[in-house]
Order: structure tokens, then sequence, then C-alpha cells
């Protein structure tokens, strides 16, 4: 017997966990895949859904690591894999929530057999600037750079660990073994991609932007530095930087504002630039796809 899941995904400020929330949560639970929203302590920065909204519906996956703990698709697997059994163990249909379609996409399809990376291979990449890793990407494996998005650092450390251990990252395989589809027959009933009119999202993401500033968002920085470090992987999370700098008085709040709002929406642009070639998701706007998904069976 097959299990139905469904999968919502959307950039950044277009609404989804509003809209989750008015799903019937006898019938629903939702799996978080947001590489942000999974730290605790952070609630403003990462606009994690509210203590109301995740009491409306469960959530997992969220606000599950503290700030000093890192995250990468290894660990989401593990952490999402518990989550799963848990809600079709009750019967309830999955709601996969992506704002992190990389994480999602290895989750549900297998993760790809990479090599373990050593230590001192990892100690060099992490030294290295952002263009130094592109240029020597570049020397070792060119047709990598075709898959990893312009500022994407993360996975261009990833690729690169991987090719100075030997191994073109370019030619890995999917281990199928790890797809979670597989393991547990699962049915994509729905795949939404949350598709707002550029000028309402960007509009959204000005606004939520501002009301991150306005809820103290510098604040809740600058407890995270003082608490776990200024170099904790939690301070890495999109417009912390800015906030930071805010809180030590070098950027007065209109800079702090025009910061945070220009990173979240290019942010927002890469987004829905993945979430476009996704052959498993389709463009809806908010009310279809509430509806549909509402009358899923």
């Amino acid at each position: 017997m097959s299990h139905p899941i469904l999968i919502l995904a959307a950039p950044t400020g277009a609404g989804k966990t509003s809209l989750i929330t008015e799903l019937d949560p006898e019938r629903f639970e939702i799996l978080s895949f947001d590489s942000r929203q999974i730290y605790r302590e952070m609630p403003i920065g990462t606009a994690a859904p509210t203590k109301e909204q995740q009491s409306i519906i469960r959530h997992h996956l969220v606000e599950v690591l503290f700030p000093s703990e890192k995250v990468d698709a290894g660990l989401y697997n593990r952490l999402a894999d518990e989550a799963l059994r848990s809600v079709l163990n009750q019967n309830k249909i999955p709601v996969f929530t992506a704002g992190t379609g990389f994480y999602l996409k290895a989750f549900l399809f297998g993760m790809f057999a990479v090599p373990e990376i050593s230590e001192d291979v990892r100690n060099k990449v992490l030294a290295m600037s952002p263009e130094q890793k592109r240029n020597r990407l570049q020397e070792l494996d060119p047709d990598s750079l075709e898959k990893i998005f312009p500022g994407d650092d993360y996975r261009l450390g990833r690729a690169l660990e991987v090719n100075l251990m030997g191994e073109r990252w370019s030619a890995l395989k999917i281990d199928l073994q790890t797809s979670a589809i597989q393991k547990y027959n699962l049915n994509i009933r729905l795949g939404v991609f949350l598709d707002l009119d550029r000028k309402e999202l960007y509009d959204r993401i000005n606004l939520r932007a501002k009301e991150m500033i306005d809820q103290g968002m510098a604040e809740e920085a600058w407890k995270i530095q003082e608490f776990y470090g200024a170099d904790c992987p939690g301070l890495k999370s999109l417009g912390y930087n800015f906030a930071l700098e805010n809180k030590k008085g070098n950027s007065n709040l209109e800079t702090f504002l025009a910061d945070l709002s220009q990173s979240h929406r290019n942010y927002a642009k890469r987004q829905i630039t993945w979430f476009r070639k996704e052959t498993y998701l389709k463009p809806m706007g908010r009310t279809e796809a509430l509806e549909t998904i509402k009358h899923i069976k």
C-alpha cells in the first residue's frame, strides 16, 4: 500500500505558513524543510511558525537544533525520517513544506553517494574564499559549476571537498536506498509551488523585513552571538550579519532594512529558479493551492 504525500514549496515570504495553518490537523501534519527554521531561539530572523501556529497543526523539524549545531543534508535526512514515520504511524497525510529545495529533494529521491571527507580537506576548503573555491573547482570539475547556483557557498564547498578527495562531484550517483519515496512507498499526490506575482512577493518580503526589525531581530542576533559565539552555524542564517552590524552601531535602521530586504529578495529569486525546474511541482496561486490541498483524498 502506498502512502499519499503532499508538497508545498514556496520562496521566502510567500505565505506558506499561514496557508498550512488552515488545513485540517486531524488529516495532515507538516514536515518542514527549511534549513533556518530548524534552529531554536531564532524565531524572528528565521520567520519560524509562531507557537500559536504550531499549536493549530503539528509542525515537525521546526526549532529542533541549537544555534551551535551544524545542519547538513545527512542530519536533515535522519531527522526527517523519524518525523515521517511518526506521521505515517498516525495514518495522517504528511505535507512537506519546502524553502530549502535541496534538502527536500535529497530526502525524497535519495542522497548522492558522497565519499567521507577528511578533516584536512574540510579545513582547507573552509579557509578558502568563494572565489578561490570556484576557481579551484573550475580546474578540477567544471561540469559541477553548471549545477550550483551562484552564491551557494555551501554546495560549492561540498563539491570541492569531494573533488579533493579524488572523485568528481558532477559524476556522483544517487543512492536509491536513501530515498524516502522508495523506502516508505510514498506517492506524491500533489506537488505545489506557490507562484506569486513578483511585485506582490517583493512587497511581502519588504514588509516582513520591517516586521523582523521591529520585533527585535538585532537583539535576537546579539543574544545568540553572546551565548553561542559569533561563528556559530545559526548566525550563518540569512540576514543575521546585517542584524549584528546594526547592533554594533555600524549601520542605521534605514541601511539595515535595505540590506535585509535585498538579501531576502535575492534569496527568493534563487528559490524560484530552483522550484520552477522541479517537474514534481505545479505552480499555483495561494487560493487554488489551499482549495486543492483541502480536497485531497
